[in-house]
């Protein structure tokens, strides 16, 4: 049995279009999954960069509350004798911390971080340049240590009873209104920095 030529030429061409038909699929094919990932990146980006311009925003809030309160304990501080500060919470008249003007309790900012879990669980935060990556992550980082130095803060003044010494107490205030005060400031320039070089 021959085959003739005129029977390969034919066999070879739908070859050749079939492999070519297949090339193309694989070819359009990934250009899709290059669009649809360059899609997710940049959605990934605005919301990471919409939820690091929230919690700078709170961090302000945060931080003028702060400074208002330091200006108000020390005003406080410089009317307490020392009896008053050995006194205990409960038996002191001089002092209610509820009286401080612009009390409001202990307050941290509650800083979220959806949107770079998200990206970290999607898998699309690999698509970042490294340098990105480290800024990000390392704000995020940051953004934990001031809210587990917060929730410390926090569990302090929840902890406090009738025996608490008043010195104790503002001990606790104290520690609001200058260490969390400072990791404030700090991580309100590291977030600012961040988020310019994002957006650029």
């Amino acid at each position: 049995m021959t085959i003739s030529t005129k029977t390969i030429v034919k066999y070879l061409l739908e070859i050749v279009i079939v492999a070519f038909g297949v090339f193309l699929g694989v070819y359009f094919s990934d250009l899709n999954e290059i669009q649809s990932t360059k899609e997710e990146k940049e959605k990934s980006l605005t919301l990471i960069l919409e939820e690091l311009e929230y919690n700078q925003k709170l961090l302000e809030e945060q931080i003028d509350y702060h400074e208002k309160l330091k200006i108000q304990m020390d005003s406080v501080n410089n009317v307490l004798t020392d009896e008053d500060r050995f006194s205990s919470l409960a038996d002191n008249k001089d002092f209610n911390h509820n009286n401080i003007k612009g009390w409001n309790g202990f307050q941290f900012a509650r800083l979220r971080a959806v949107a770079f879990e998200s990206a970290k669980i999607s898998g699309i935060l690999k698509e970042f340049d490294i340098q990105s990556i480290q800024k990000i992550s390392s704000v995020y980082v940051y953004q934990e240590s001031y809210l587990s130095f917060g929730k410390a803060i926090l569990d302090k003044a929840i902890a406090t009873n009738s025996s608490t010494k008043l010195v104790d107490f503002l001990g606790i205030i104290e520690l609001m209104n200058s260490d969390l005060l400072n990791l404030e400031k700090h991580l309100s320039e590291n977030l600012k920095k961040v988020i310019e070089d994002l957006k650029s």
